[in-house]
């Protein structure tokens, strides 16, 4: 199962496309916890791209091929270096990127593309009390 959306950057696209991957994944039977995982790093990387992108469009993809492992990638435009920040804790922004790198599975920047994995069988693994 594969998605791929085009839309211009405004704030309302981060929780359209959460629900979006949701919905999306559910149907694909991910379990709960790996969804849960997935919206998360999605609203984090389409923020990014909302406030960061240089584009009149972002890009957005959600791949789910019943393996054990999501791919989303967000094409911003921005040929602008990612950079997993280290904020205080009084720092009200600045932890996004923070999030995706402890949360994915993998991760990285691909020409204008920020994009990550999430693991789905470590959750249902676990789930089951299999370590």
């Amino acid at each position: 199962m594969r998605l791929h959306i085009s839309f211009r950057p405004h704030p309302r696209r981060v929780e359209h496309m959460r629900r979006t991957a949701g919905t999306l994944l559910r149907q694909g039977g991910v379990c709960e916890e790996a969804i849960e995982t997935v919206q998360l790093l999605v609203s984090e990387l389409v923020t990014n791209a909302v406030v960061h992108g240089r584009g009149e469009c972002v890009r957005f993809s959600l791949s789910y091929d019943q393996t054990d492992e999501v791919l989303i990638e967000v094409d911003d435009h921005s040929p602008a270096r990612v950079v997993v920040e280290q904020p205080g804790p009084e720092e009200e922004h600045g932890r996004g990127m923070l999030l995706v790198a402890t949360l994915a599975r993998t991760w990285g920047r691909r020409g204008t593309c920020t994009w990550c994995t999430v693991g789905t069988q470590a959750f249902s693994t676990y789930k089951a009390g299999v370590r």
